[in-house]
Parts: C-alpha cells; structure tokens; sequence
C-alpha cells in the first residue's frame, strides 16, 4: 500500500510580513497659515429664577416686618397696661384713704338718736314676715298662620 501523503499547512510556510504591503499614506504636515486673531467670546451669565422661590422669600420678608410690628405695639401697650396699672392702685389707694375719713368724721351714736326721732326702730325690732308672689306667665303671641286663620274666620262667619 501506498503511503499517504504527509499533509502540510501553508500556516507553516506563512511569515508575517511577507504579504503585500498596502500604500501607507504619508501625513503631510500642514504648514501653518497665518490667522487672523479670533475675537475673544464674551461670557454670557445666565441666572434663572424660581418664582415659587422668590415668592417664598417676599412672603417671609412681609411676615418678618408684620412680626416687627407687632413685637414694637406690644411693648407699647404693654408701657400703657403698667401705667394704666399703677394708676388704678393710686386711686385705690387714695379712696382707701378719703373712706376713713369720711367714715370718721360722722359719729354713730349721734345718728342713732336722730333714726330714733324720725320714728326709725331697729332691725332687731321687726318682725320678719315673708311674701311669696307668682307672676302669671304672659299669652303667648299668635303666629301668623293663627291670625290667618282668625281673618278668615271671621270673613267666612
């Protein structure tokens, strides 16, 4: 029998490098051009507002100057509920005072005899009698549909 050829790749005879090569192309350095200076852009600043925000801050600025202006009428009602305090005590006082001296300047006993005079009799002297009244409760006024009726009853009669 014949002997089989050996079998052999071309893999084995394949040298990198050895294919074809494609043109490279070459990068031509670009020659600088003379330009003309750029003018420099100008930064725009944009600044966005939330409405709901600045309506929050007005709003709490409003209530801060209503909150001042509270605080600065209660301290002054306040200075006005002290004066008016010490005023009231100065007159109590002072009709303390003017109180016993009327009361000292009449005399008791004097007064008694005079009651007597008149005919007066103390209380101890009385006899206590007690009065006990019921007051009738007044009609109760006819409602419009009652004097409705009583007209024409009165017409229809």
């Amino acid at each position: 029998m014949n002997q089989k050829p050996k079998i052999q790749y071309v893999g084995q005879f394949y040298i990198h490098g050895s294919e074809a090569r494609q043109l490279e192309l070459q990068e031509k350095k670009k020659q600088a051009k003379s330009k003309l200076p750029l003018e420099r852009l100008r930064k725009v600043e944009v600044i966005y507002l939330d409405p709901v925000a600045i309506f929050g801050i007005v709003t709490a600025l409003v209530l801060l100057a209503v909150m001042t202006v509270g605080v600065l009428q209660i301290r002054d009602d306040w200075t006005d509920y002290q004066t008016m305090s010490n005023y009231v005590s100065r007159l109590n006082s002072e009709n303390a005072e003017l109180k016993a001296d009327y009361r000292s300047q009449y005399d008791l006993e004097d007064i008694r005899v005079k009651a007597q005079a008149l005919g007066m009799v103390p209380k101890s002297q009385l006899e206590v009698r007690t009065v006990y009244v019921t007051i009738p409760k007044p009609e109760p006024e006819r409602t419009r549909l009652e004097e409705i009726r009583w007209f024409l009853s009165g017409l229809f009669a």
